[in-house]
């Protein structure tokens, strides 16, 4: 990878980058220095990482730096989920079912459901980027869509 291709992928990832990360952990200063460093480790390693491959290069990357901090924080943001999500609100809508729903899913799903239905990346692309197979992929999106409908359906929003 060359520095012109690098600047390209600075340009096209960047705030793809951030929206992931953002989604992921729903705080804009940590999701900031997850990309910077994200970046700057393909900026490290661009002689090795093929210009193609540097997408999942850097979502492999970010979602590393947030599986790390996840692991950090497992207790807290557990017991937070665990009260989110006991007592919805009466007169919630559906973002913010849909929200509560998501923070129940494990961070896997969550993040495969997340490349795939909000980036738009195919199976083989989140495969790459998380380091697993294109199966592994399809199973888990496949039980995240189908735990997120029935704690949507839980929460009184049925398939309409």
């Amino acid at each position: 990878m060359t520095a012109h291709d690098y600047n390209n992928a600075f340009d096209d990832l960047s705030l793809r980058g951030y929206r992931f990360a953002l989604r992921s952990c729903g705080d804009k200063e940590l999701s900031r220095d997850i990309v910077q460093e994200a970046l700057t480790s393909l900026w490290e390693h661009r002689e090795s990482v093929d210009r193609e491959k540097s997408r999942s290069y850097l979502f492999g990357t970010i979602y590393r730096r947030l599986a790390d901090h996840w692991r950090k924080l497992q207790p807290v943001v557990q017991e937070a989920r665990e009260e989110a999500v006991a007592a919805p609100q009466e007169d919630f809508d559906a973002q913010e079912a849909v929200g509560l729903a998501l923070a129940t899913l494990p961070e896997i799903q969550r993040s495969i459901l997340q490349l795939k239905d909000v980036e738009g990346y195919s199976y083989k692309e989140i495969a790459n980027i998380l380091a697993i197979s294109d199966q592994q992929v399809c199973v888990y999106l496949y039980r995240a869509r189908v735990a997120l409908k029935k704690k949507l359906i839980a929460y009184g929003y049925n398939d309409r």
